[in-house]
């Protein structure tokens, strides 16, 4: 049954027994079922122009007050500029009154200048501002190398960051000095001898200089095993080389501390007849090889500092560096791949110190 309401903007269809009505929009006269009649309807879409219109209008008084305000702004930048130039004109008269008066440009007779006579000095000291050096300056002992019998990790990673930001400079002297001399100097060899956790970082360390530097690994060394090869890895023609030693690791499972402290004076004694600067490692701390272990590490690495500190020898110190996390393996005694590469920087940033 269709029933039109009375309200000129508003048809109303009443449907019979559902209670329902279909209601037309009083703006666009689109149709919608409600469930009850009651005063004008608008429908979402209506209500969202009439939203939309009043934000556009907003935005367009906006835009008017922006306009009105810049065109403010020009004009007091232009009566700033007036005001300035006027007293820039009302200033350049007293200046030119107050300058001392101009004579007229009138002809001149102009004679040749008569020159100075030049004074000469009568005498004329000369001495020498040097000095002889004094005997004590020549016969002075210099070191030539510095001296590594502390290096922490720290220290190491400073001269890695120093040595990358002169990179391009060291490496531009280099081409320039190989250009000038035909012959190189002989570098210095480089030796890196220890146990198994030196596996995997030939590249690291030897890719500065793979001609002279060399690697060492012999697993499952111990501090004796390493003092019996050394005869054989370093050549009577090496002048002054530099030697790295990392073991004892494996000494640290079976031996006693006393043990382990007569084999490295043992190999101390092997290395000073080389003629080679040397540097000790600090043995890498382990995990979940039970505290008698943990703790006899500790023990050695204080140790060796004092002991490489009275027999000259260069000490690096480790720390407890690769206790964190991604650094040991599922054994608690080898390195990751992260760790050997970790390792393996200390060693080359140490190298490059003592050889520069």
């Amino acid at each position: 049954m269709e029933d039109h309401c009375s309200h000129p903007q508003r048809h109303v269809l009443k449907m019979e027994g559902e209670g329902t009505a279909a209601v037309a929009c009083g703006s666009c006269t689109m149709f919608a079922i409600l469930q009850k009649v009651a005063g004008s309807f608008t429908c979402s879409n209506c209500m969202l122009i009439a939203l939309l219109k009043d934000k556009v209008q907003q935005l367009e008084e906006r835009v008017a007050t922006l306009h009105r305000i810049r065109e403010l702004e020009l004009f007091l930048e232009a009566t700033e500029h007036t005001v300035s130039t006027k007293e820039e004109t009302r200033d350049s008269p007293e200046k030119e009154a107050g300058s001392p008066t101009q004579e007229p440009d009138i002809w001149r007779n102009v004679t040749q200048r008569s020159r100075r006579p030049r004074v000469r000095s009568d005498c004329l000291e000369i001495h020498n501002r040097f000095e002889v050096l004094s005997p004590s300056m020549e016969e002075e002992e210099q070191t030539p190398f510095e001296d590594l019998s502390l290096i922490t990790v720290d220290q190491v990673y400073e001269d890695e960051q120093q040595s990358q930001s002169s990179g391009n400079v060291q490496a531009t002297l280099e081409r320039t000095a190989h250009r000038r001399t035909p012959t190189r100097p002989k570098r210095r060899r480089v030796v890196v001898i220890g146990d198994s956790l030196l596996r995997g970082t030939e590249a690291v360390i030897c890719g500065p200089d793979k001609m002279s530097r060399d690697v060492c690994c012999l697993p499952g060394a111990k501090i004796q095993d390493v003092t019996e090869r050394l005869q054989g890895i370093i050549k009577p023609t090496d002048k002054y080389p530099f030697l790295m030693v990392h073991v004892g690791t494996n000494d640290t499972a079976s031996n006693s501390l006393q043990k382990i402290k007569r084999d490295y004076e043992a190999l101390g004694r092997k290395l000073k007849q080389l003629n080679a600067q040397i540097v000790i490692s600090s043995v890498l701390p382990v995990e979940r090889r039970g505290p008698g272990r943990e703790g006899k590490i500790v023990e050695v690495n204080n140790w060796l500092r004092k002991w490489c500190k009275q027999e000259r020898f260069g000490f690096l110190d480790h720390g407890l560096q690769f206790l964190e996390d991604g650094l040991l393996a599922s054994d608690g005694l080898h390195l990751t791949k992260v760790g050997r590469n970790v390792f393996a920087k200390n060693l080359r940033n140490l190298i490059r110190r003592a050889l520069n």
